[in-house]
């Protein structure tokens, strides 16, 4: 997997300073400038800076497309993101099949779904499906066909409608924007949300993988409701509260530690 810490340090460094030179990244991280190059070649690809001689910046136009980037997501709330991922692959058994959206939280979920063997996993995730590729204990990879947005690693659109109801799972795992008790998972991207809500279709068990900091929060769309979430895998951060409005909605609350 690649260095997310570093590369967070990278962008927390450039929210500080606006701009930098590549040698003095090299200088403060402590790492060769081959090693900085590779960083800012795959952050640069995916949008989240900006490359000029000598240095990089951060892009001026950040806000909510940047809040959307693969890359930036996938560096924010790591701790987090790790412990509800491990929380999330103890509920996979051999021989499973399982659903994964394209968000940052599923992805962590795969370093530890190595102590399953034969799990057929659908996804449409671009950077889950080539991360899943280097392991050799599932059964099959499925990679869903359709649009893929630029910088986002998801394929989403209705053309994969026929692809998708030709399939079923015992799981989904999926994340939104927001999740709260009263509406369920939301989200903002319309074409997506409809993708999720044909994988949710297809799926014995709907498992919410949410960080604390986007409990209670609702989103521009609603595409799951609260009633078809059967668990909700959240960090320690998540008021008592919030638990036990869940609990009134038959979710099954499992803080990831």
């Amino acid at each position: 997997m690649i260095n997310l810490e570093r590369r967070k340090q990278i962008l927390d460094l450039l929210a500080e300073v606006g701009t930098i030179k590549t040698t003095e990244l090299s200088d403060r991280l402590g790492v060769t400038g081959a090693t900085i190059r590779t960083d800012l070649r795959d952050l640069a690809r995916e949008g989240a800076i900006v490359r000029y001689h000598g240095g990089v910046k951060l892009p001026k136009e950040k806000h909510e497309q940047f809040s959307e980037n693969y890359m930036v997501r996938s560096i924010t709330h790591v701790d987090e993101k790790t412990a509800i991922g491990k929380a999330a692959a103890e509920l996979v058994g051999s021989g499973d099949t399982i659903f994964m959206d394209a968000s940052s939280t599923t992805f962590h979920m795969i370093p530890y779904l190595k102590f399953t063997d034969d799990v057929t996993v659908v996804t449409n995730g671009i950077h889950t499906a080539m991360e899943l590729q280097h392991h050799n204990n599932f059964k099959s990879i499925i990679l869903i066909g359709g649009m893929l947005r630029p910088h986002s690693g998801a394929i989403e659109g209705v053309v994969s409608r026929e692809m998708v109801n030709r399939l079923s799972g015992d799981y989904y795992f999926v994340s939104g924007n927001g999740c709260s008790a009263d509406v369920g998972l939301s989200g903002n991207n319309f074409f997506e949300l409809e993708l999720k809500r044909m994988c949710a279709e297809r799926c014995k068990h709907i498992v919410a993988l949410v960080d604390s900091t986007k409990i209670g929060a609702d989103s521009a769309s609603a595409f799951i409701p609260i009633e078809r979430i059967d668990y909700l895998i959240t960090d320690s951060k998540i008021r008592p509260e919030d638990v036990e409005e869940f609990h009134k909605h038959g979710v099954n609350v499992i803080i990831a530690k």
